[in-house]
């Protein structure tokens, strides 16, 4: 118990940002000290490098980043590129917790995602304008790693405040003629 407090207020001088201003997690508190480093390491420092450190050497991903419902196992080295673009076309990117809850092997979060759009997005000029969007991810974590996430996010918020929504409904749509045609 000693050691996980030690590691949960670690966990919190790293980043400002990690800790929600509601966070319910008694008991938890090893998956919470995970969970927080974690944000800090890859979503704020974005070091693609130690996905692995987090991550199980084979989890589910229950996603929906390209719409509808996907159940896909992944390998972490999945998920570098995502942090390396994000790093690239949104470099003042923040994602703060607005509420942390975590129940048996959960860590449900909610944050809010903060940044400009400086690079191309899914194959569109660079908007240069700034987002604010939220998203909720849940983390099922097994001998302190990640084995299941599943994670929504507010897309059409964040492609309005780009000014790309007709651009990626058209993007999608030709994209989805071409499936159709190939069938």
């Amino acid at each position: 118990m000693k050691t996980g407090l030690v590691t949960l207020v670690a966990a919190m001088m790293l980043s400002a940002s990690a800790f929600a201003t509601d966070t319910y997690c008694k008991g938890n508190e090893k998956n919470l000290a995970t969970y927080l480093k974690m944000h800090d390491v890859l979503f704020m420092q974005r070091d693609e490098t130690r996905a692995g450190e987090f991550y199980a050497a084979e989890f589910i991903s229950h996603n929906a980043d390209e719409g509808g419902s996907a159940t896909v196992k992944m390998k972490p080295d999945a998920l570098k590129p995502m942090w390396i673009d994000s790093k690239k076309n949104m470099p003042d990117r923040v994602l703060t917790n607005d509420l942390i809850v975590c129940a048996d092997d959960f860590v449900i979060v909610r944050v809010t995602v903060t940044g400009t759009q400086t690079g191309p997005f899914f194959g569109m000029p660079a908007p240069n304008k700034k987002i604010n969007m939220t998203a909720i991810d849940i983390y099922k974590f097994k001998d302190g790693k990640v084995v299941e996430r599943w994670g929504n996010n507010d897309g059409i918020t964040m492609l309005g405040q780009l000014g790309l929504l007709s651009a990626y409904a058209q993007m999608h749509d030709a994209q989805a003629a071409k499936k159709a045609e190939q069938k």
